[in-house]
């Protein structure tokens, strides 16, 4: 396997670190040293931490994506498995952390247009990957029809941004646990009761 470029060594170490103090707290420093690079070495490939908060953003869509092994089962089983892969993933770090697309929404969106471009592109990417797998969902009769999809995968990736910020805040699971009762067991589900004719007794 190639060894990774000193450019992608800085991003993915100090994406974490980004991800585990906040923007303001983290520094140019503190990235480089996660690296394991000379402080130097970071403006040979970044213009600014501005700069290497926008690639972060980026790379963070990229490693959070869901496994192509989930493109074998249904739309549903897809989506609950990519949101029960984050779901373990906040699990795993005691709910401490929240989503760094969240966390730097909340710091810093008001401050850099660059990064709120950036965060704005990565939701975008985001809802549509969600949206065409609720039409997918409503083809296939796995659901029951809901309209225009788009808002539909909007407003999951919208509940999911909530409920992980609350997570964060209470350090616990129920928010999340909400989230799985209310999407999966009430939103995306299969109405099965027989269709009323009208007139009928």
């Amino acid at each position: 396997m190639a060894r990774p470029s000193m450019k992608q060594q800085i991003i993915e170490a100090g994406l974490a670190e980004l991800h585990a103090r906040g923007y303001a707290a983290c520094s140019v420093a503190d990235i480089t040293k996660a690296a394991g690079a000379p402080k130097g070495s970071f403006y040979n490939h970044f213009a600014s931490k501005e700069d290497f908060a926008v690639e972060a953003v980026r790379r963070y869509f990229e490693i959070a994506g869901w496994p192509a092994s989930f493109e074998s089962t249904s739309a549903v089983a897809r989506l609950r498995a990519g949101f029960t892969a984050l779901a373990d993933g906040a699990r795993d770090r005691a709910y401490s952390r929240g989503c760094m697309w969240g966390n730097l929404a909340n710091e810093v969106a008001d401050h850099s247009a660059a990064i709120r471009g950036e965060l704005a592109e990565g939701l975008d990417a985001w809802s549509a990957i969600v949206t065409e797998l609720v039409a997918q969902a409503q083809r296939a009769g796995e659901i029951s029809h809901l309209g225009d999809p788009a808002p539909v995968g909007r407003f999951i990736v919208n509940a999911w941004e909530g409920a992980l910020t609350r997570s964060r805040v209470v350090r616990s699971s129920q928010p999340i646990d909400d989230f799985f009762e209310l999407i999966f067991g009430a939103l995306l589900t299969r109405d099965e009761r027989p269709t009323r004719t009208p007139g009928a007794p």
